[in-house]
């Protein structure tokens, strides 16, 4: 297991899904460091500014339906950006759609490691996001 902290990103339109899921994260002592986001596009600006991913084991838990740029748009837009900028990252698509094309087209970007159902499932994240 990594000596380096986690460090969690919830981005996520519904504020009542935020403020629960990083309770959860808090409760289950998975980590004390979550970042919120309400838009993909603000998790971006994050993202393309930060100077430290290299310091923390980093998560993203990405909802897919967000108006604006999407789940689907925000993890094709990490990806796109360079290898050493994603190094560090996990990419999780947190979801209550069981669309099945849902599933698939959010598998299909290499980025995303698995596609997780709403509720958020403490332990299977904690055994997702060790190394």
């Amino acid at each position: 297991m990594s000596d380096k902290p986690l460090r969690i990103f919830l981005v996520d339109d519904n504020e009542i899904d935020l403020i629960v899921n990083e309770k959860l994260l808090r409760i289950s002592g998975l980590t004390d460091t979550v970042e919120r986001f309400a838009s993909a596009t603000d998790f971006l600006q994050r993202f393309d500014g930060l100077v430290d991913a290299s310091s923390y084991r980093n998560v993203l838990l990405l909802d897919i339906m967000m108006p604006g740029l999407n789940g689907f748009e925000c993890a094709q837009a990490i990806s796109e950006r360079p290898a050493e900028r994603r190094a560090g990252f996990q990419v999780f698509v947190l979801s209550s759609s069981i669309d099945r094309n849902d599933i698939a087209r959010a598998s299909a970007i290499p980025l995303v490691g698995r596609v997780l159902e709403k509720p958020l499932d403490t332990y299977l994240l904690k055994g997702l996001s060790n190394p």
